[in-house]
């Protein structure tokens, strides 16, 4: 006979359908996971008690046919590692959140979970400016030897992964589907730029899980849980990341957020926590840094040598978003020699180009 230990038991919860994490906790207040199994008869009436017929009969059927067995054989062959909350590597941080993850799936350094870590999280549709912010608040994070924590998904969670991977930071990206899946789909390169960068990804669900709707509140809370404070660089105001903001201050996490233009719709969720939630705005990567009581270095920043006319338009810039015939009239230029004066400010990454042929500082 199977003598199972707790993580093999816990596997096979995970493989029992309809069986939710709440009546997983309750489960594992009866006995340990391995005692649920091993001695499954003497506490089936518990197990009944404590779930269904359904969920009794599936776990007889899934203990007679050795079913753990050909899971931890698929948990090989993609490349996955698990994580109980028994386990010493669990981070001690989750263990305190609301309905922890019994099981973590892990893919990548799971060294990463012992770290400092801050969770990056915003609108899918971000702004131009949403991603601006993202991609130098989280430079600054890596500099400062924090790791990066967001949930792969569009605008700004993958900005901010892949800002981390390409300054060969750490990040993790905390994700509510299997980890033998991809998805987005179109984040494949992102998903291997963060592997190959020693990042990690984690799952609470196990192979072939399909990225539900509803899964992705509940992984929410894994985000929030892993990290010492959430920063919001941009957010509408019906959002899966008011649903992580709501995580953070129920497990007592700082949250810092960054206020967006009144006119913006993928900002006007910002705006509104500003107004509702005093202390939370932040306006630099050192103020995000000073809550978290970490010492910013001070940035090194390159020195250019600017002609005249490339002076005038970065005062001119300095006062706002300036349309190019306005910068026309202003230098007194001809259009090809504007453009080649604006092409070189954009190559120092000085200035940058927006939607209708208007420019910016960076």
């Amino acid at each position: 006979m199977i003598e199972y230990t707790n993580t093999d038991a816990l596997l096979l919860l995970n493989m029992v359908e309809g069986l939710g994490l709440r009546r997983k906790h309750r489960l594992i207040s009866v006995a340990s996971p391995a005692d649920l199994i091993n001695c499954f008869s003497a506490y089936r009436t518990e197990i009944l008690r404590a779930t269904s017929a359904d969920v009794v009969q599936s776990l007889e059927h899934l203990i007679a046919n050795n079913a753990v067995e050909a899971e931890k054989d698929l948990l090989y062959k993609t490349g996955v590692t698990v994580l109980t909350y028994l386990d010493d590597d669990y981070p001690d941080s989750l263990k305190e959140i609301f309905e922890f993850p019994l099981v973590l799936y892990c893919k990548g350094n799971v060294n990463l979970l012992k770290t400092r870590c801050i969770s990056v999280v915003g609108s899918r549709g971000a702004s131009r400016y949403g991603i601006n912010v993202t991609r130098d608040f989280v430079t600054e994070f890596v500099r400062a030897g924090l790791t990066v924590i967001s949930g792969f998904a569009r605008g700004v969670d993958s900005a901010a992964h892949r800002a981390a991977a390409e300054l060969e930071g750490n990040t993790v990206a905390v994700v509510a589907n299997g980890l033998d899946i991809c998805y987005p789909a179109e984040n494949r390169g992102l998903q291997d730029k963060i592997l190959s960068s020693n990042g990690l990804f984690v799952s609470e669900y196990r192979p072939g899980t399909f990225a539900a709707q509803f899964n992705f509140p509940e992984r929410n809370r894994i985000i929030s849980g892993l990290s010492d404070g959430l920063f919001v660089p941009e957010m509408r105001v019906k959002s899966g990341t008011m649903i992580t903001v709501g995580h953070a201050l129920e497990q007592g996490k700082t949250v810092c957020v960054v206020p967006s233009n009144i006119n913006s719709p993928t900002g006007e969720g910002s705006n509104l926590l500003i107004k509702t939630m005093q202390g939370c705005i932040v306006l630099t990567p050192e103020d995000v840094l000073a809550e978290l009581g970490i010492k910013a270095e001070a940035p090194v920043k390159e020195t250019y040598q600017l002609s005249l006319v490339a002076q005038e338009i970065m005062t001119a810039l300095e006062q706002g978003e300036t349309h190019f015939e306005a910068l026309l009239e202003l230098t007194g230029l001809n259009a090809g020699e504007l453009q080649g004066v604006l092409t070189d400010l954009e190559m120092c990454d000085l200035i940058e180009k927006t939607n209708g042929n208007f420019y910016i500082l960076k």
